[in-house]
């Protein structure tokens, strides 16, 4: 039988031949178009210590202009004790990561690392100064000992029984008589022993 069709084109033609549609590897990966499924949030040093200065501020406030008796027939007692609780825990974790990021992305000399670190402490400090101090204010009971009559003189009391309590010195003239007031205190000691494992690394990192 004659075939009268069209000559078929040389196999190398074939070959050598390329379609007019775009090249898959030309095209834009959609995962590039896309944004990350787990994108990473880098927080700095004053975004990580915000917690617990925002923290100071705010307990402090409330110290100053709260009507303590009216709030407290307002809210739940136990609920409240346990956002003071819960917030200095969290502003303590966050704290700790700061110092943990420093530690990570120090360089020699590792004397710059006493003033970040300092600002830490103090922030520490401050942070569970005035939680003691709204703690005392809305119960009375939560503390044993001469803290002042003038809101003021407690305050200075209460960051004294911070830097006491971080520095392990307990002296004993002012002394949790709740499980609210040990609660904090005990996160204050933990935060302490962690910074004292951080020097501990940066000593032996120098050496």
């Amino acid at each position: 039988m004659d075939y009268y069709g069209t000559y078929p084109l040389k196999p190398t033609i074939i070959r050598g031949y390329k379609p007019p549609f775009p090249n898959s590897q030309n095209c834009p990966s959609p995962s590039k178009q896309l944004l990350p499924l787990n994108p990473s949030l880098k927080l700095g040093y004053w975004e990580l210590l915000s917690p617990a200065l925002v923290g100071a501020a705010g307990a402090l406030f409330l110290s100053l202009f709260s009507d303590t008796d009216n709030a407290i027939e307002r809210c739940e007692d136990r609920l409240f004790k346990l956002a003071i609780v819960w917030y200095g825990i969290g502003a303590t974790v966050s704290v700790s990561f700061a110092v943990t990021n420093l530690l990570a992305n120090h360089k020699a000399p590792s004397e710059q690392l006493l003033y970040p670190i300092a600002g830490a402490l103090v922030s520490i400090i401050l942070l569970f100064g005035a939680e003691f101090l709204l703690l005392y204010r809305f119960f009375p009971s939560s503390f044993k000992g001469d803290v002042g009559d003038d809101v003021w003189t407690q305050f200075f009391s209460f960051i004294y029984l911070s830097i006491t309590t971080l520095a392990t010195a307990d002296l004993g003239d002012i002394l949790p008589a709740n499980i609210t007031a040990r609660a904090l205190i005990a996160t204050e000691i933990t935060f302490n022993l962690f910074i004292i494992a951080s020097a501990i690394q940066i000593l032996l990192s120098s050496k």
